[in-house]
């Protein structure tokens, strides 16, 4: 069951590092994305802490028109603290709270760039809820506006404006059990959208809200019909949503990745087969109004000995 935000027990602190248990899939993590349409700029980062692992995880992938950055690096945690100065950050890739559930500063660099970006929440943080997901114990996102600047090698430099969504999630995290999930990240002028949709064999689990300055209304229906490409992954192009909200309203909203290379795929091996995730950054129309807003489109899937 999904809760409204006004019952959501989300405090300042949930903005900071939460003790860990003493399990070892216990993991804490923060992920942004965003996407300028005019510049054709988009892309995501993720910072994951798993210190039962002992290890931590830096993601950062910038899809441009020319070329993509990607940088992964899962560097060993010799020294867990409570620290997000220290812990969010290493010298290529870190974040700063500026304000809780207000506003935070992302900083890349590398030997082909610079970025810069400052993410303001524009609508209510939603709770999902505990447990809405077996993949987490605790899980919350937002909707914001994105701008900064990036400075390329040779001196050129781009001055980002766009919107962009952020999440947080932490407690015990195991992705195997699953047979697929969808999740998406919708951004329109006046309105945004994130949900997960969880399948283990027959049954699954929806969380998710549609937010707006009036408030938080939690989905209650989904539907989603994906055109794969023909590249050898068989990755998603193309995705079309149907939403309802506990309130009556419908979407639908179809998508479609910016680029052909706008995308990365994951691969985890775990016993008796691999999950494959794929990040996908796209352009979408609101199929009713006809209104072209961005985002993220997220597919998981699992392959078992029993499948592949």
């Amino acid at each position: 069951m999904n809760s409204k935000v006004s019952d959501s027990p989300l405090i300042e602190i949930d903005e900071l590092l939460h003790k860990p248990t003493s399990e070892l899939k216990w993991r804490e993590s923060y992920y942004f994305n965003w996407v300028d349409i005019e510049n054709k700029v988009s892309g995501f980062s993720t910072i994951g802490i798993v210190p039962n692992a002992k290890r931590r995880e830096f993601v950062f992938l910038l899809f441009l028109k020319e070329r993509n950055e990607v940088y992964y690096k899962e560097p060993p945690l010799h020294h867990y603290e409570e620290d997000i100065n220290t812990m969010l950050s290493n010298k290529n890739l870190s974040y700063r709270l500026v304000e809780p559930f207000k506003t935070w500063e992302i900083i890349y660099n590398s030997r082909k760039l610079k970025i810069n970006i400052q993410f303001k929440t524009r609508f209510t943080t939603y709770y999902f809820g505990r447990d809405s997901s077996a993949s987490w114990q605790q899980h919350f996102e937002a909707s914001g506006i994105v701008k900064g600047i990036l400075i390329m090698k040779d001196g050129t430099t781009i001055n980002i404006n766009g919107h962009g969504q952020r999440d947080k999630s932490w407690g015990f995290r195991n992705w195997h059990q699953f047979d697929k999930w969808y999740a998406g990240h919708f951004q329109f002028k006046e309105w945004s959208c994130g949900f997960r949709k969880d399948y283990i064999g027959d049954n699954f689990d929806l969380s998710g809200s549609i937010s707006k300055k009036s408030g938080n209304i939690p989905i209650s229906e989904l539907d989603i019909k994906t055109i794969n490409d023909n590249d050898q992954f068989h990755s998603p192009l193309k995705t079309e949503y149907f939403i309802t909200g506990s309130d009556g309203e419908t979407l639908k909203i179809k998508a479609e990745r910016i680029r052909k290379n706008s995308f990365i795929r994951f691969v985890r091996n775990f016993q008796g087969g691999f999950t494959e995730l794929f990040e996908q950054m796209v352009i979408m129309k609101n199929r009713d109004t006809g209104e072209i807003g961005s985002g993220m489109m997220e597919h998981l899937r699992s392959f078992r000995a029993s499948n592949t």
